[in-house]
């Protein structure tokens, strides 16, 4: 679009893990983090991938950051954010992917910081397109929405999601939820979270789990580029207070 084109909706996951572990006494030392968050950075690779083939371009651009050092601290977001690669006031909207955990066929999305602005509804009109439903935060006392790189830039005034699997299952024999916390317990942070020791403990990886988060990515980032309005920051939420930004706020 000729006015659009200068917006920019942005799409980060990070790069790195933790590195060579310290304990000499392991065999195996490296983190290599295949959910924690290499599969974060391939879905974000798969999105670009689909939005770049796509014949009919968004009216907004679509802007894709991998970033590094999350795990010390938001580092380079941090460095993102207060060094844009264009302004930060024509960034509209953040997606961001951390820890997707394509373990089992998933039947929801979690959506941190879906409460707190338009981008919830946003979220959910893009997954109930393939039948995935928007669940609540599972675990608010965790306040996980200040706690990976979209925070930088919601710091900034910039709306933003931090997105991850939901804890139910397409198949009524399992729990997601159960599943999710066995990778939490056993393979979080740890040299395991690799193919060989996921496949090990949960069979598979279940790829197709990841195609189905790019498709429902590519779909977020649709309706927030082609939207006539861009994301706001909802009028009772903490962050309006914190971030600001009259320009990003229901009125």
């Amino acid at each position: 679009d000729p006015q659009l084109k200068d917006e920019y909706v942005v799409v980060t996951a990070h790069s790195d893990h933790i590195g060579v572990g310290v304990d000499m006494r392991m065999k195996d030392r490296i983190n290599n983090g295949l959910m924690d968050n290499a599969a974060g950075v391939a879905i974000m690779l798969e999105t670009a991938r689909l939005f770049s083939e796509s014949p009919t371009k968004p009216k907004r651009s679509i802007l894709f950051v991998a970033v590094t050092g999350e795990e010390k601290g938001l580092l380079g977001a941090d460095y993102f954010a207060n060094n844009p690669l264009r302004p930060i006031e024509k960034m509209v909207g953040n997606v961001n992917i951390d820890m997707p955990v394509l373990l089992y066929p998933f039947a929801d999305l979690v959506a941190f910081g879906a409460n707190h602005s338009t981008l919830g509804d946003t979220v959910a009109r893009a997954a109930g397109q393939y039948g995935i439903k928007l669940s609540a935060d599972p675990m608010p006392e965790q306040a996980i929405f200040t706690r990976s790189d979209h925070y930088t830039l919601v710091k900034k005034g910039v709306p933003a999601v931090f997105l991850m699997t939901g804890f139910t299952s397409q198949n009524p024999k399992e729990k997601g939820g159960d599943i999710w916390g066995k990778f939490f317990a056993k393979h979080y942070h740890k040299p395991t979270d690799d193919v060989a020791g996921l496949t090990k403990d949960f069979g598979a990886i279940r790829y197709d789990m990841g195609a189905l988060f790019a498709d429902i990515n590519l779909a977020i980032g649709l309706d927030i580029a082609n939207a006539e309005q861009r994301p706001l920051w909802k009028k009772k939420s903490f962050f309006t207070k914190l971030v600001g930004k009259d320009y990003n706020t229901e009125k």
